[in-house]
Order: structure tokens, then C-alpha cells, then sequence
């Protein structure tokens, strides 16, 4: 029951052994779509600022104790309005569903 209650952030590092340091940037890549891993591992050392609202959300679902709560959280984002070639045309971002998946692993 004690894992009932624990947020998604604290289930996730626990269960991987990284420090919560690395959370964003973990998660964050394991959200992108599997084809952008390295580009993206490239731009989150060069450019991290182009990742902003990604960040935002994980921020967000990091704090949800349930798939629910997450669920709502990626419901929020999905419908404000981004611009952009590589995040609209190319889809070089967080992918929701993605994130559901990672989260399902780690929460109930």
C-alpha cells in the first residue's frame, strides 16, 4: 500500500537506481520516439531550452501518485497549441503515449 502513495518521480528513480537529478533527463528520453534517442541525447547537451514545455510536462506527471492523475496531465499539454517544423512536422518530442507506457510500469 506504501507504493499506493509514492509519486511517480520517487517510484521511477527507486526502481532504476538513478538519483532524482536525473529524472527529466531519463524520462525525457525514453519519451522521445525511439528514431530521435541520440539527436536527442545530442540536443539535451547543446540546447536544452528546446526542450522547455517537454521539461514542463515531466515536471507535472512527476508529482502524479496515479496513471489517472498522469493521464490528465497529458490531456493539459496535448491541447496547447505548439509551433514549430521539427515538433509539429517531424514530431521531435515527448510522446504521450510514451510516457503512459513508462508510467505504467511504475505506478498502479
Amino acid at each position: 500500500m506504501a507504493n499506493a502513495t509514492k509519486k511517480f518521480r520517487d517510484a521511477y528513480c527507486e526502481r532504476l537506481g538513478i538519483p532524482e537529478a536525473a529524472f527529466e533527463k531519463k524520462l525525457l528520453l525514453a519519451s522521445l520516439p525511439s528514431y530521435y534517442w541520440g539527436l536527442g541525447f545530442l540536443r539535451w547537451h547543446l540546447n536544452r531550452s528546446y526542450f522547455k514545455r517537454d521539461l514542463e510536462m515531466i515536471r507535472a506527471v512527476a508529482e502524479c501518485t496515479n496513471l489517472r492523475d498522469i493521464r490528465s496531465e497529458l490531456t493539459f499539454y496535448h491541447h496547447q497549441k505548439i509551433t514549430g517544423l521539427q515538433r509539429n512536422v517531424l514530431h521531435f518530442r515527448v510522446s504521450g503515449k510514451r510516457l503512459l507506457s513508462v508510467a505504467n510500469k511504475f505506478l498502479p
